[in-house]
């Protein structure tokens, strides 16, 4: 991935949900060396519609971490009021084309 990182999906058979699991190497701007306490660093979740599943977790007292495209994929991070790390992951939608007037 274009973040450094190296993930693996969880998928239960049958289910549409994944646990994501990561780990960002030494020199990764994400980087940060495990010491007690700091073992979990965020959840992350597939969603269909990223930039919905944004707006309510900020409409519901999430603060905003990061949010990026990578390849065909939107991440978006957010801590919630506790300080837990959330990442919705899904299909990045590309921006509309705005319509230009021919001259004939």
């Amino acid at each position: 991935m274009a973040h450094g990182g190296t993930w693996v999906h969880l998928i239960h058979p049958g289910s549409h949900h994944a646990l994501e699991l990561n780990y960002y190497p030494r020199g990764n701007r994400f980087y940060e060396p495990f010491r007690k306490g700091s073992e979990f660093d965020h959840f992350g979740f597939y969603t269909k519609d990223v930039a919905a599943w944004y707006r309510r977790a900020l409409r519901a007292g999430g603060t905003k971490v990061e949010d990026f495209v990578d390849g065909k994929n939107r991440l978006v991070y957010v801590n919630d009021p506790n300080g837990v790390c959330l990442e919705a992951f899904g299909p990045a939608r590309p921006r509309r084309a705005t319509r230009t007037r021919r001259r004939s």
